[in-house]
């Protein structure tokens, strides 16, 4: 018999402290319930390189623009689901949560979206329009430029992106697979400056040494075909990167040069 109760001792000893801590938990929460809202505490992850939102700019979208206050306000009043939706209607906000901490305050901690590449048009004499064009992130979303930032992408144009609502199609998403591959080598995303895509889905890469256009054809084969490239760009252009002005490796085993 002592020999059982030795045995079912532990498994008691931590069920009592398990309550203990529900117990304590629950009455923070009671007692949190109970007080007002003092202030708003807004976290953007600007460390992210990021400035797309700033902190008006999140107090402005919890309280819908100054006619819903939030501080002074019970904190069992206040919808946190709720107003977290009300911050991601930026689209430029990736996510975003609300919570309140011991002091009184709600806490709203908001992640930006980082974008991969930024799809730019151009007039009839080239040039771009700075106004025009759209975000693409990693998701394949296309998410409206920001009139206070500008985030250091990889451009990419052409009349591809002009008919479509994101990537996330068939050929949309070898698409993407390429500027994902671009901007997560280093290599390459220090080398490609631009990525033109025609109505069919065949692509040009623009360089930055050797200031060379890329015939990449469709968007499929990634990894061979860049590879192939690296590897013509170390043994045979490393000493004049500007021997060409154009090379193609759209086609199987072989590289032609112009």
């Amino acid at each position: 018999m002592l020999r059982k109760f030795d045995y079912l001792w532990p498994w008691f000893n931590r069920s009592i402290w398990l309550l203990l801590l529900l117990l304590c938990v629950g009455m923070a929460e009671r007692k949190l319930s109970k007080l007002r809202c003092k202030d708003l505490v807004v976290k953007v992850d600007y460390e992210s390189g990021m400035r797309f939102v700033n902190q008006t700019d999140v107090e402005k979208l919890l309280t819908n623009n100054g006619s819903d206050p939030l501080q002074g306000n019970k904190h069992s009043e206040l919808p946190l689901g709720v107003l977290e939706q009300r911050v991601k209607k930026n689209k430029l906000v990736k996510n975003c949560q609300v919570f309140r901490d011991l002091d009184g305050n709600l806490v709203i901690e908001v992640e930006q979206e980082k974008p991969l590449a930024r799809w730019v048009t151009s007039s009839r004499n080239g040039e771009w329009r700075k106004t025009d064009g759209f975000y693409i992130n990693e998701e394949g979303s296309f998410l409206p430029l920001s009139d206070r930032f500008s985030a250091r992408t990889l451009l990419v144009s052409g009349p591809f992106f002009q008919n479509l609502n994101d990537l996330n199609g068939k050929k949309g998403k070898s698409v993407l697979d390429l500027i994902r591959f671009v901007t997560t080598d280093a290599f390459w995303q220090a080398q490609v400056i631009q990525l033109i895509v025609d109505k069919e889905g065949e692509v040009e890469l623009l360089t930055a040494l050797g200031n060379q256009r890329v015939e990449f054809g469709l968007a499929e084969n990634i990894e061979p075909k860049l590879t192939k490239l690296r590897i013509f760009y170390e043994e045979v252009m490393h000493t004049d990167w500007s021997r060409y002005s154009k090379i193609s490796v759209k086609f199987r085993d072989q590289i032609v040069c112009e």
